[in-house]
């Protein structure tokens, strides 16, 4: 395979937009490749699905215009099995996953590797906010975008490194301000061709009135700390941790979620100050490295700030990730994402924290 060959992921969307007319000016003969994580069957059976075929017209439409082939894939099956059942399960466990994370690892690059297979090329690319950063031995280090704000390194933590070797992030060294400034100048803004939706299943549709089309709906006890009972929920679904609207709760003081039982069906509720834990326990743990030393900072979600870790414990399987100060609201299922420098070095899911 020529190394001067690359699939990029098209959405339809500015970023992956621009991103593959970087490649094609670097010289890339260039294949953009959308991915149908709803399949083309179902198209007629609902707006998601119907936007969904719509993006893939669009990428279609793009890779004519910038004079680069296009193929579509479709990922239906796995992506409902592997990211969809997922997040549902998820939910039902008492957790708050995110989708984008386990797409990218098990959906995403996976499928765009296939592609490259196919096509006959050798690198992949997408249009995330993200960089490739080589050590000393030239091996692919995932690093942070220069721009904060539109960051998505944590995202991709989990893309197997084999793959990672591979990846091209054209906008690694732009804002999303160049990326727009640069879309304009080249005619790319385009109607139809905004941001593409984090959550892509949930278009169209809140995530309470997904969930809630996907899990039976099974009241259960409210409880304070002290385990009285202050109320009655719709379904450990309906609540995250942290959350303090739309409860149904009257009290002196503001009450927020921090606790989920689904063993008990229980969500228990407590101030502010209760939201606050000192380490975050993970399974499913990916490292970069097999020793992790230096300032480290963690990210507990996505729009979090990366706070300051004291120590990193690791055992078979598991990391506790211990705070220098305590964080807010460390919720089961999203992950813990480490950081040295803005080197992503490793990161794990969420299963419990400790105060």
């Amino acid at each position: 395979m020529p190394d001067s060959s690359v699939v990029i992921g098209m959405s339809g969307g500015v970023d992956s937009s621009v991103a593959a007319l970087l490649l094609k000016e670097r010289g890339y003969r260039v294949v953009g490749v959308t991915l149908r994580f709803l399949s083309h069957s179902a198209a007629g059976a609902g707006p998601r699905a119907r936007r969904g075929e719509e993006s893939v017209l669009r990428a279609e439409k793009i890779c004519r215009r910038l004079g680069i082939e296009h193929v579509a894939q479709d990922c239906s099956a796995a992506f409902f099995e592997k990211v969809v059942a997922a997040f549902v399960d998820g939910y039902r466990a008492g957790t708050t996953p995110n989708p984008c994370i386990t797409c990218n690892e098990k959906i995403k690059f996976p499928g765009l590797a296939a592609a490259a297979e196919r096509t006959g090329c050798s690198r992949i690319a997408t249009g995330h906010y993200a960089r490739i950063v080589r050590d000393e031995s030239g091996k692919a280090l995932l690093a942070a975008s220069p721009d904060a704000g539109k960051d998505q390194s944590y995202f991709l933590y989990r893309v197997p490194a084999s793959l990672l070797e591979r990846t091209i992030f054209p906008l690694q060294d732009m804002s999303k301000e160049d990326v727009r400034s640069f879309a304009e100048r080249r005619g790319l803004l385009e109607p139809g061709t905004g941001e593409s939706q984090d959550v892509c299943f949930l278009e169209g549709a809140g995530l309470g009135a997904f969930l809630s089309g996907h899990l039976p709906g099974r009241e259960g006890a409210v409880v304070d700390g002290e385990g009285r009972t202050v109320g009655r929920h719709a379904g450990i679904h309906t609540v995250t941790i942290g959350q303090r609207k739309g409860l149904g709760i009257s009290a002196e003081r503001p009450l927020y979620v921090t606790g989920i039982d689904a063993e008990r069906n229980l969500v228990t509720l407590g101030p502010e100050e209760a939201l606050y834990s000192a380490a975050a326990v993970c399974r499913g743990v990916r490292m970069r490295f097999r020793s992790v030393g230096g300032a480290i900072r963690a990210k507990i979600r996505y729009r979090h700030e990366a706070a300051e870790v004291e120590r990193i414990e690791r055992s078979a399987g598991s990391m506790r990730v211990v705070f220098r100060r305590p964080q807010r609201a460390v919720t089961p299922g999203q992950s813990v994402v480490l950081y040295r420098g803005g080197i992503v070095v490793g990161g794990g899911v969420i299963s419990s924290s400790e105060r």
